[in-house]
């Protein structure tokens, strides 16, 4: 574990700096907190800052989402094009000497990719998906991973040029109070980057109904059962929407960019499959409009926030000076 790691690091508990007993050049060991003397373990070169949650939902959050990024640990199908949807208008050149944090980084296929054009990436996660990141992340040289929970970060405040959290917070019970944890590792006048699921009405609304009605039954399965009954709607949902889609764009048929499922006509099936998955199995699933985005970030504290749609809504904001 590299020194300069370990001194953004902090006792989550008491905000104390951490004393490392693991020489760069090992993998195992441990931190200690100078101030309340937590240990904290390294194994395989990450800090874990974790615990097993006492709270039912957040167990099966962790253990779902550890679960998914364990079994759909390929960046390659999703790769450039899912980075480029996430962070299109985003000058990434201005990151070049920056420090980013990804809040939430399942298997780091976000981290890979922006770390191309930082200058240091720390890839964080609650659940074991960040065994997985550090292997995809392993050759690029700027990434450092750090298992950790966004309602106690590990981090200093005010330590990082740009956070994104994206996919996350919309499955959390205290959303707003992990947003806030996010907005004080940023160095004032920095900006974050957030991704939440859109609510729908109509047409649409009305099958969102009927996949929440689903999911009473789905977020309670075992999980191998479940990636074996999103396998085969998959193969239905490819078949039957998402290669027509293909077909209508190919004629050049217009206004169907916004349609359900449309985002998978330009993804293999795998993507798609992942994603059910993804859907079906996390307890807890928030829906936003894009009043109530613009309004999360402004009771964050956030200034010249953005929120634009992207398949849900990616929302940015400043840290004032």
């Amino acid at each position: 574990m590299r020194a300069d790691l370990i001194a953004l690091l902090r006792c989550p508990r008491c905000a104390a700096s951490l004393t490392g007993t693991t020489p760069q050049q090992q993998t195992d060991g441990e931190l200690t907190c100078t101030g309340c003397g937590l240990h904290v373990p390294v194994r395989g070169g990450i800090a874990r800052f974790i615990d097993l949650p006492e709270d039912e939902t957040a167990r099966r959050t962790q253990a779902s989402f550890g679960y998914e990024w364990t079994h759909f640990n390929d960046w390659r199908p999703s790769g450039e094009t899912n980075f480029n949807d996430y962070f299109q208008s985003l000058d990434l050149e201005s990151l070049r000497s920056a420090v980013v944090l990804d809040g939430g980084c399942g298997m780091g296929r976000h981290a890979r990719h922006i770390a191309r054009f930082a200058q240091r990436v720390v890839a964080m996660d609650f659940s074991g998906a960040i065994d997985q990141a550090a292997a995809n992340t392993a050759d690029a040289g700027n990434v450092d991973c750090v298992q950790g929970d966004l309602l106690a970060l590990p981090f200093a405040d005010a330590s990082f040029d740009f956070v994104y959290s994206l996919g996350v917070l919309h499955h959390l019970d205290r959303t707003e109070e992990a947003l806030a944890g996010l907005v004080r590792k940023l160095k004032p006048g920095a900006r974050l980057r957030i991704y939440l699921y859109w609510k729908c009405h109509g047409w649409k609304g009305r099958l969102l109904d009927a996949v929440t009605a689903a999911r009473r039954v789905t977020t309670r399965m075992p999980f191998p059962v479940l990636r074996a009954f999103c396998r085969v709607l998959s193969y239905s949902l490819f078949g039957g929407v998402v290669l027509p889609y293909r077909a209508l764009s190919t004629a050049g048929v217009r206004g169907i960019e916004d349609w359900p499922l449309f985002v998978y006509s330009k993804y293999p099936f795998n993507v798609l499959y992942n994603d059910q998955f993804d859907r079906f199995s996390a307890p807890i699933e928030k829906r936003y409009d894009a009043d109530e985005v613009r309004a999360l970030l402004e009771r964050a504290g956030l200034v010249s926030i953005a929120v634009r749609p992207c398949f849900g809504w990616i929302a940015d904001g400043t840290r004032p000076v």
